[in-house]
């Protein structure tokens, strides 16, 4: 159900945005500007983050240590986990977000939050919020890896990086889906 979800909305938002040029039904039905800037907005303006180009806008856990299953677990069923030990947003380096993409056999499971990120295409936005405070992402890279590699975490990035990581393809756990998104200063 989740994964449905998650499809369902996708399609619906494509359909109001390609067709109708507008990001939400009232908008369409009660037009004014205000939705002008809805892609920079969020539901979650303390800590969160929204991806326009698939019309995720979910809340981040951060701090959330991903070697304690019990705690990223807890995370999960939240929305999306930031790894304790990287990057908050606005301090350089590497910041590492992981979230479900969904269970072994899509059924109902904590989300499946992550579950179109493979949609995801180089130039693409990434907006996160942290303590209050906006911060924007551009998608370079995708990449898919085995779940053990996990050198992009000991990596030297020349400016501050924040990688998506969810299970790929969706619904097995066979391999990790990899996003990298650069800093864009404002």
């Amino acid at each position: 159900m989740p994964v449905l979800w998650v499809e369902t909305k996708y399609q619906y938002h494509q359909t109001l945005t390609n067709v109708f040029h507008v990001p939400n039904l009232k908008a369409l039905i009660v037009p004014d500007f205000s939705w002008l800037n809805w892609e920079e907005s969020t539901k979650y303006p303390e800590y969160g983050i929204r991806i326009p180009a698939i019309f995720l806008d979910e809340p981040v856990v951060f701090n959330t240590d991903p070697n304690q299953s019990k705690q990223y677990t807890q995370a999960l069923k939240k929305g999306i986990a930031h790894a304790s030990s990287t990057a908050f947003p606005d301090n350089g380096g590497l910041g590492y977000y992981f979230a479900h993409s969904a269970s072994d056999n899509l059924r109902i499971q904590y989300n499946a939050v992550f579950y179109l990120l493979g949609k995801l295409e180089k130039g693409d936005e990434i907006f996160i919020w942290h303590e209050g405070s906006k911060y924007e992402y551009q998608v370079y890279k995708k990449e898919v890896t085995q779940p053990q590699q996990v050198s992009f975490l000991y990596q030297d990035y020349d400016q501050e990086t924040i990688v998506l990581q969810t299970c790929w393809p969706a619904g097995t756990t066979k391999e990790r889906l990899l996003i990298f998104a650069k800093r864009v200063e404002s």
